[in-house]
């Protein structure tokens, strides 16, 4: 039986950890056996030693390429990378934009490679510092996925809105740049901070990497050989956006009978709302949530060409995700027009109260949308999407296949 190896470790709410974890039922499904190495406890450096010796792995992969750069040191003592010189594949999957950590989306061999959830984030990563790795998407699934009759929906009708998002104070952000950084460079990016803010239901924000590139040239300067100012500005607008994006939310939803539930909402006075806000979260214990909620409050983390994780989420459990327009949404779920909404107070306020006055619609709404996703959707996608990728890999570093012509060289020489 192969085996499929998955490196966690602490972060926050343990999303990652448990987002990573969740799959284990999927790749067991598909014949192969699940072995997470936890790198928050101090049995994990030798629990890989020996998985690694026994052999027999599929691949082993991991989040925002955490042990991608794992070391290893050959008997002649030359240090090289473990997951190369154990010919392992390693798989990162990435729910985010290279401009954060962008050390981490840079693979280091053929057997390395980082997939993406959303379109832009690949894009984005291509125009960058080019690596001898693969790169991808990964294809879009209902996660968290339930049978019907396992969730009790009359139930759910007399549930609460949940958001589910952790917070932070646009603000705050502005007061660091300008602390931070000299006077013209905080003048710009205040400048585009602010002209992105006012215009949040347009197409401003798609590729904040071109919009970067063409201001910056637009004054007289070519930046498209400085990355590292190009991730600069693109991290703390994407930063400075979701933040406002955010709080909207948060503040527009605040004077209905719903839950916040976050960290980093110190910023906000809730008191004296009809909200009740939660400090805190478990990724885990957020799936009973969703099951028992009337539906979930979710924005996009600038992105549209791919539905976001708390979407996901929501249609894997049959439940109602109120969220702003996407493109993705708008071409593959006829329904999106029940339950998206603009960057627009009165947009939102007036599908968050149609969903509170109409619980047994919003209800009856979110399973129509569940279930045209998941028509051609399913979670075991995304596992054998990961094993073919592992086979890939192994072609790719590995030696020459059997069978091949005597004229064919392997590897090629550059």
């Amino acid at each position: 039986m192969k085996r499929v190896v998955f490196l966690s470790a602490q972060s926050m709410n343990d999303a990652l950890g448990a987002a990573g974890r969740a799959h284990q039922r999927l790749f067991e499904e598909l014949g192969h056996r699940f072995i997470e190495i936890d790198f928050s406890k101090p049995t994990a450096q030798d629990l890989l030693g020996r998985t690694l010796a026994e052999g027999g792995i599929e691949f082993a992969y991991s989040v925002v390429g955490f042990g991608a750069d794992f070391r290893a040191t050959r008997s002649d003592g030359v240090e090289v990378n473990l997951w190369e010189a154990s010919r392992t594949p390693y798989i990162s999957l990435t729910g985010d934009s290279p401009a954060y950590f962008f050390q981490r989306h840079v693979m280091p061999s053929p057997w390395h490679a980082c997939l993406y959830f959303f379109p832009e984030h690949l894009e984005l990563r291509k125009r960058l510092a080019p690596s001898n790795a693969m790169y991808g998407i990964v294809p879009p699934i209902p996660f968290d996925h339930a049978e019907k009759r396992a969730i009790d929906f009359r139930r759910k009708e007399s549930g609460r809105l949940l958001f589910l998002k952790n917070g932070n104070d646009p603000n705050k952000l502005v007061e660091a740049w300008r602390s931070g950084m000299p006077t013209a460079t905080f003048l710009l990016i205040a400048d585009l901070a602010g002209e992105l803010a006012g215009a949040l239901n347009g197409p401003l924000a798609d590729d904040l990497d071109a919009l970067v590139r063409e201001r910056f040239l637009a004054k007289g300067w070519d930046v498209e050989g400085l990355i590292n100012l190009r991730l600069f500005f693109v991290a703390q607008l994407d930063d400075y956006l979701r933040r406002v994006k955010s709080q909207f939310v948060a503040d527009t939803i605040a004077d209905f009978p719903v839950i916040i539930q976050g960290f980093n909402w110190e910023h906000m006075d809730f008191s004296g709302r009809k909200a009740t806000y939660v400090k805190g979260g478990d990724y885990t214990h957020s799936r009973q949530q969703i099951i028992e909620s009337l539906g979930t409050v979710d924005m996009s983390p600038n992105t549209q060409r791919a539905p976001h994780d708390r979407v996901l989420r929501s249609f894997g459990l049959h439940t109602l995700c109120i969220t702003n327009r996407q493109s993705f949404i708008d071409q593959n779920v006829p329904e999106a027009a029940t339950f998206s909404y603009e960057f627009v107070k009165e947009a939102l306020v007036e599908k968050v109260a149609e969903a509170i006055q109409n619980p047994r619609r919003a209800v009856e709404a979110g399973m129509a949308a569940s279930a045209t996703f998941r028509k051609d959707r399913h979670p075991l996608q995304f596992a054998e999407f990961m094993v073919e990728t592992a086979h890939h890999l192994r072609i790719a570093g590995g030696e020459r296949p059997g069978g091949l012509p005597d004229f064919f060289v392997w590897p090629p020489t550059p």
